[in-house]
């Protein structure tokens, strides 16, 4: 139990399969909330929904000055979408040439990337750092005189590590002016560090080459609302928003709206996070398996045990993790690495005592 201003707040123990699939497995695969949205939003939503056969006027505008207001930007720099995913393809589609290239770590988030690659454009991966992290001198090598954007999820997915916010920041005022910066920091509210200090919102207050996106998806828990934002100057929001994939619904922006007033439901979420996965990690010690200093909504480990192999035998006993998600490195390099996603602590137990069974057989 958590008391958070003087509310009460009692942790979920449901290991319940993922209520949007019937009959699904446990879900501990696609890094979602299994510890809810806000009461709050909820209640919001079930008032508005008689408003479901009219289009959205103002809710989303709305939206838009509440996010400005809480990034202390101008509400010109906010572009709200239908989660943050189509942000990152807008931005491949908008920079993406032939003859030029994108700069991103190995063993990162594949959304821009992937879309790039597919409009013609090139790719160029930096090696990671010893822990996993972001190698800053290796992404400055990459860069070359036919970059476009640099791209850093922060904490990083799949591997979970988060950038120190110093080494960040310099590398960032160090990239040349006439390439955009994206930082995607879809997990960052979830860290154990302060959320002020890392986050690089300020930057792309005063920055031309700065773009920042969040997600409801994760802290929050909208994920199946789908909302997410872009904190970047008029400058950039313009050169993307040709290929704009329209905002969220009207129902997402008024969930969104509560969600972000409603912070002791939001502290709640990132103390469940903080508290399940610290609790994962002194297992995972306690059995002697490695993993990456996790600081998002999941963790990256190393069983010895062939991923594809973990997986499937993971899903007989009805448990879904996601795989070692390898990117920019040669096949195999993380085949014995696996993520799982953080759940409930009783969804967790669950799957460290199959982990722990699977490992013996092993």
């Amino acid at each position: 139990m958590s008391v958070l201003g003087g509310i009460a707040l009692s942790f979920s123990l449901s290991a319940e399969p993922a209520p949007t699939l019937k009959d699904s497995l446990i879900r501990l695969s696609s890094n979602e909330n299994a510890f809810g949205y806000s009461p709050k939003a909820q209640a919001a939503i079930v008032e508005a929904l008689d408003g479901g056969s009219y289009y959205n006027r103002n809710d989303v505008a709305d939206l838009v000055e509440l996010l400005a207001e809480k990034e202390g930007v101008p509400s010109d720099h906010i572009l709200t979408t239908a989660g943050s995913g189509p942000l990152l393809m807008m931005t491949a589609i908008a920079y993406a040439d032939p003859e030029k290239n994108v700069v991103t770590t190995e063993m990162g988030y594949t959304q821009l990337i992937r879309k790039y690659d597919e409009m013609g454009g090139q790719i160029k991966y930096a090696s990671l750092s010893e822990d996993m992290g972001y190698d800053f001198e290796a992404m400055s090598d990459a860069i070359d005189e036919n970059t476009v954007i640099v791209y850093i999820c922060n904490p990083n997915n799949p591997t979970g590590v988060l950038a120190d916010p110093i080494e960040l920041k310099k590398f960032i005022l160090s990239v040349p002016k006439d390439i955009l910066v994206f930082v995607d920091e879809a997990y960052l509210e979830l860290t154990d560090k302060n959320f002020g200090m890392l986050t690089i919102a300020p930057m792309a207050k005063s920055l031309d080459n700065v773009i920042v996106t969040r997600t409801f998806s994760k802290a929050y828990g909208l994920a199946g609302f789908r909302v997410g934002y872009a904190v970047a100057s008029p400058k950039i929001i313009d050169t993307i928003k040709p290929y704009y994939m329209g905002p969220p619904s009207f129902i997402a922006a008024i969930a969104a709206q509560e969600a972000v007033k409603d912070m002791d439901h939001m502290i709640y979420n990132v103390e469940a996070y903080q508290k399940t996965r610290a609790y994962v990690c002194d297992k995972f010690d306690a059995m002697g398996i490695t993993y990456a200093k996790p600081q998002g909504a999941f963790i990256y480990f190393k069983t010895g045990i062939d991923q594809q192999e973990l997986r499937d035998s993971m899903k007989e006993k009805g448990i879904l993790i996601s795989g070692s998600r390898e990117s920019g490195v040669i096949p195999g390099k993380y085949q014995a690495w696996a993520r799982v996603s953080i759940g409930t602590q009783t969804q967790m137990d669950l799957f460290l005592d199959t982990l722990s069974q699977l490992m013996v057989k092993g």
